[in-house]
């Protein structure tokens, strides 16, 4: 080879160098991503031939790197964890839509979402829970102590105004209690007694 002609060669590759070398970073990341792009495609080409290769061989490569640093054992009983959980937590979902749709009276189909079942089914079992304990209480002398105070506490606000109101409203409070065949607390009694204030 002539020396003119390895004198031409090096000036155009050096030419090359620099024109590459005064692409800015923008343009550099430009061309990086085209032809990272391009290799992409090409790779997805290929992986159609067998769709499933790319799968097969890291799930393979997974389980050999389990195997090789003792850790095949635990994962299998972790994964079998998962799928009870995964049974468990399906169940779960079938529960929440029976007790849901009883709780609301309609057919488990129109349940929709079971976002706050534990909140709507305490409500709903709330007042019936209060009814039983109240129940049970009354069957000992401290259990209906407990109960006649909570009572008491209950309508205290109630007592507190008709301790203070004017005859007509005790006259009227006392003609409701007995139509709804509702006894008076002793409180209660009592603050009917008081003798209205008169203006």
């Amino acid at each position: 080879m002539r020396p003119q002609s390895i004198r031409i060669k090096l000036q155009t590759h050096s030419l090359k160098e620099s024109n590459m070398a005064g692409l800015t970073v923008a343009e550099k990341e430009h061309w990086k991503e085209r032809l990272s792009k391009r290799i992409d495609r090409r790779i997805e080409a290929i992986t159609a031939e067998d769709p499933q290769l790319l799968d097969r061989v890291h799930g393979e490569a997974r389980q050999r790197a389990l195997e090789s640093l003792g850790l095949a054992d635990n994962q299998r009983e972790l994964d079998e964890i998962r799928k009870q959980k995964e049974k468990l937590d399906e169940r779960e979902e079938v529960l929440k839509n029976q007790l849901l749709a009883r709780v609301r009276g309609v057919h488990i189909n129109e349940v929709g979402s079971t976002y706050g079942c534990d909140t709507e089914v305490n409500k709903a079992i709330r007042p019936r829970v209060e009814a039983h304990e109240a129940q049970i209480l009354m069957s000992s002398d401290v259990g209906r102590r407990i109960v006649e105070l909570r009572r008491e506490k209950d309508n205290l606000l109630d007592t507190v105004w008709l301790a203070s109101s004017s005859a007509q409203i005790k006259e009227l409070w006392g003609k409701v209690a007995t139509f709804l065949r509702d006894e008076p607390t002793p409180l209660e009694r009592d603050a009917l007694a008081i003798t209205p204030v008169v203006d």
